[in-house]
């Protein structure tokens, strides 16, 4: 089983129980951001990688920031922003809400991952099974949308972008 469905599974599983812990909220909001990360940064380097050497897709991935990635999505959250882009960058592809989903699941995911792992006072009281069952929910959207979008020109643009975003967003 692919990492990235190994952390949805896990992340459900944390928070199967209603008298679930603080902790393992935290954790299934983690669990849930990684599992999108690593949906895509897999489908990223299965994009770029030979079969051979052995290894080298596992190499890609690691070269993968995740601020960067966030970036490099922001054209594909909004359809004024991806005709501007699409536009300067000079290849044609119509917008894809299912791309939207993804870019704004994880920008929301890596914003709720970082209160999960560093707010340890949680001040707004966010903390708990419903926000975890939100972002897990959030994360499950994203993999339904990828899974409906990943064999078209659309995907493919948007995991160039996710290795050349900062290049093009210099160029265009």
């Amino acid at each position: 089983m692919p990492l990235a469905d190994e952390l949805l599974n896990h992340a459900s599983r944390l928070i199967a129980d209603p008298a679930v812990a603080g902790i393992d909220c935290r954790r299934a909001v983690s669990a849930s951001y990684y599992a999108v990360f690593h949906l895509l940064s897999d489908a990223v380097a299965t994009q770029v990688s030979p079969p051979t050497p052995p290894g080298m897709s596992g190499r890609i991935q690691r070269l993968l920031g995740h601020r960067p990635m966030r970036d490099a999505m922001a054209p594909f959250s909004d359809s004024n922003k991806w005709n501007v882009f699409s536009t300067n960058l000079g290849i044609p592809c119509v917008y894809s809400p299912d791309l939207a989903v993804i870019a704004q699941a994880y920008a929301e995911l890596q914003d709720a991952r970082h209160l999960a792992d560093y707010d340890v006072i949680d001040t707004k009281g966010t903390v708990g099974l419903i926000w975890a069952s939100d972002c897990l929910d959030q994360a499950r959207l994203a993999f339904d949308a990828w899974n409906r979008v990943k064999v078209t020109d659309e995907a493919r643009l948007f995991l160039a972008t996710l290795i050349f975003g900062v290049k093009w967003a210099n160029r265009t």
